[in-house]
């Protein structure tokens, strides 16, 4: 099936919204950088996206969409929040050394510290980015709970929340930024996840 032609529109302004973000920081990032990076007047970009925060909050959901995909196709886990059956140890070995590999891609490292530092100064931006954690998350609490049944919804949310801030932080720390990757390194958090994951 094609894509209609603005659903490429679309996925071109956030093409450019990304580039911005990447090689020219949220110093540039207010809607006429976007608009000048896409090639399109301001009205047109504000059209699909009518405000910054909205063009953020698509950047984000389009990134974990991404991910989700990437993950599943190279693990065949269902990464949905509502997949059932048990998840064993193997699979999630499997899932965190991908998701620690999709982690190493220094656009997307660069991309979300922009992102955070551009959140740090707008509210705007600042709920877009809770709203992608608040998703994120919610697709970790999935994998948790089929890890660990036994825990109740609130148990289940905080260990999704730990593995969350352990991978988030491994981007930063394991990126040419902080330069802190090892292998041992990168055993090390993937046996900390699957135990936080699998309570053993």
């Amino acid at each position: 099936m094609t894509e209609s032609k603005g659903a490429l529109r679309k996925a071109a302004l956030l093409d450019a919204a990304e580039e911005v973000l990447v090689t020219k920081g949220n110093a540039n990032a207010a809607m006429r950088d976007f608009a000048a990076a896409a090639g399109v007047r301001i009205g047109h970009l504000q059209h699909y996206f009518p405000t910054r925060a909205d063009l953020i909050r698509a950047v984000l959901e389009r990134a974990l969409e991404r991910s989700l995909q990437r993950l599943n196709h190279v693990t065949d886990v269902d990464l949905s929040p509502e997949a059932s059956g048990d998840l064993g140890e193997e699979e999630s070995s499997h899932l965190l050394t991908a998701l620690l590999q999709e982690h190493s891609d220094m656009a997307d490292v660069r991309m979300h510290l922009e992102l955070w530092a551009l959140a740090a100064s707008d509210d705007a931006a600042a709920a877009a980015l809770r709203e992608f954690y608040s998703h994120y998350s919610a697709h970790v609490q999935g994998l948790v709970r089929r890890g660990r049944p036994g825990l109740s919804d609130q148990e289940t949310s905080a260990v999704a929340v730990a593995v969350v801030s352990l991978f988030e932080g491994a981007a930063v720390t394991r990126s040419g930024i902080a330069g802190l990757r090892t292998v041992p390194g990168d055993q090390a958090i993937i046996r900390t996840a699957q135990w936080l994951i699998h309570g053993k």
